[in-house]
């Protein structure tokens, strides 16, 4: 047996196993994100864009509401 070839399969076993979870860590971040905006109310998210600036993304949005969700949940009553 040939522990070099064993070793490097190994590695590259790993390697694909951690990138395999990071991926799904990305997907999982980006679907939170998604949902958080999408079901905060429009007051909430047209104030937030505007604190933020144009140059903002859904992810500083997500951040910003969650951050201070009873404030903005407020606007909207």
């Amino acid at each position: 047996m040939n522990f070099n070839r064993v070793t490097k399969q190994i590695v590259v076993f790993v390697a694909g196993f951690i990138m395999f979870f990071c991926l799904l860590g990305i997907a999982g971040t980006t679907d939170r994100t998604e949902q958080i905006v999408y079901a905060m109310p429009q007051e909430a998210y047209e104030a937030i864009y505007l604190k933020l600036g144009n140059g903002c993304t859904d992810r500083q949005i997500a951040d910003e509401y969650m951050a201070n969700k009873q404030y903005y949940d407020a606007l909207s009553q």
